[in-house]
């Protein structure tokens, strides 16, 4: 893998995310190798035009961060996992932490990972007074997990990183993402974590044309028996909207009073 470290001026950027203000993505790049990254196109915009996403990491050294954030949503990681493995050794979330608690800009920070490495900040993560932890994970079947997120921790692992955060008074949310339709086993992922999570999320998976072609061939290579169905589905647009549409009602059914987000139609969300 290419490594190298970055000058930036900024580390703060504007969302269009519908419950973010504002992203911090302390990485350019991201070595979990998962298949559906939507964050692949970011290849054209950083200077790695032809370079394979997960083969690359910038670290980003510097930067800027505005002093007065209060109220105002930060997320970590919206195109890079804050804590992936290169975080052990650099630290660069760590220390944008540390900055964020030291200039005191009032900010709600919000983390997304699949990271158990999160864990090793517990001690700044309870200096904040408005902070929230999400586990992303779309899958209990660990062999499903290890061809879709090759380098990613395991489903089991990620369960016990929400346990761990909720014991330790860290509001944490698991996102259920991507939802792989007739693969993903959404049910036993929110099973495993109603009574250690406090917002279970449901996010489908968006088939784009960078990574398109890549999950049809693990599908079919992995799963014929379900190819036929999958692949059709994503060639019926009214189709895939009434599948997705069906599902949500199964959803709000399956978790009846329980808090959750279903952050499907992202088109049709308005910030």
């Amino acid at each position: 893998m290419k490594v190298c470290e970055i000058e930036c001026k900024s580390l703060v950027t504007k969302s269009k995310l519908p419950d973010a203000d504002y992203v911090i993505n302390p990485y350019v790049g991201c070595c979990h190798g998962c298949l559906y990254c939507y964050a692949q196109f970011m290849c054209r915009f950083t200077g790695h035009t032809g370079e394979a996403w997960g083969s690359f990491m910038d670290i980003k050294r510097g930067g800027t961060i505005p002093k007065n954030l209060k109220e105002k949503t930060v997320l970590f990681g919206s195109v890079t996992d804050p804590y992936n493995p290169l975080e052990k050794r650099y630290e660069t979330t760590r220390d944008i932490l540390t900055r964020l608690k030291e200039q005191n800009t009032g900010a709600n920070i919000e983390i997304l990972t699949k990271s158990p490495l999160v864990l090793r900040d517990l001690d700044i993560l309870k200096t904040f007074p408005n902070i929230r932890v999400g586990i992303s994970l779309s899958t209990m079947d660990e062999r499903f997990a290890r061809l879709s997120e090759v380098h990613a921790a395991t489903p089991q692992a990620r369960i016990q990183t929400v346990k761990t955060l909720h014991d330790n008074g860290i509001p944490v949310y698991v996102f259920i993402s991507p939802i792989f339709p007739y693969l993903s086993d959404w049910k036993s992922v929110a099973s495993a974590v109603l009574d250690i999570a406090d917002n279970v999320c449901f996010e489908n998976l968006n088939l784009r044309a960078n990574y398109k072609k890549d999950v049809l061939e693990l599908v079919r290579k992995e799963y014929p028996e379900i190819y036929p169905e999958f692949s059709a589905l994503y060639a019926d647009k009214k189709k895939l909207r009434k599948y997705w549409e069906e599902m949500t009602c199964e959803i709000e059914d399956f978790m009846k009073d329980r808090t959750h987000t279903i952050y499907f139609f992202h088109e049709e969300i308005k910030k």
